[in-house]
């Protein structure tokens, strides 16, 4: 995790936007409308990300989503990808609380009111728990990107309802 070095950009889903989304996110579609669509947006993301290990929070989720638009990005990731909810799951198998909220709280990590449900916001509190947890993973004697792979791959009930 390289601090300062951050993609964020908002995108044009070229309809509008749900009330019920921009109760959630604060997103309107005024804020959107010259955004990039999203085969601009996948794109610069895509050269963002080139060569690194993606990190995300519930990864199937966010991965299901950039797949179904490889075709309009013109862009197949192929990127390494972690998952805290499966990290978790390894880590705190006595709870079944594995939410972004429930690690935060875990962790110490504290996830300002306005950022919250917010891309940015999200991303960053995701970084912090996942550094904390690398720390964990260590403890275990898992050292390498293969072995935290490894690890998730032992979540099969978690990960299978994971399934998008």
């Amino acid at each position: 995790i390289l601090r300062g070095e951050s993609f964020e950009t908002l995108v044009n889903p070229g309809r509008p936007i749900p009330p019920a989304s921009t109760r959630v996110h604060h997103i309107t579609d005024a804020m959107v409308a010259d955004a990039p669509d999203i085969s601009e947006a996948g794109r610069r993301f895509h050269d963002f990300c080139r060569g690194a290990v993606l990190v995300a929070h519930n990864a199937p989720f966010d991965l299901a989503f950039l797949r179904l638009k490889e075709q309009a990005i013109g862009r197949h990731f192929d990127n390494p990808v972690l998952c805290t909810v499966l990290m978790s799951a390894g880590l705190f198998a006595h709870t079944g609380q594995h939410t972004l909220d429930a690690l935060c709280d875990r962790f110490g990590v504290h996830i300002p009111p306005q950022a919250r449900h917010t891309a940015m916001g999200d991303t960053v509190a995701t970084a912090e728990v996942f550094v904390r947890m690398l720390a964990l993973l260590r403890d275990k004697g898992v050292t390498t990107l293969g072995g935290a792979i490894a690890e998730e791959g032992r979540q099969t009930r978690l990960r299978k309802a994971q399934a998008y």
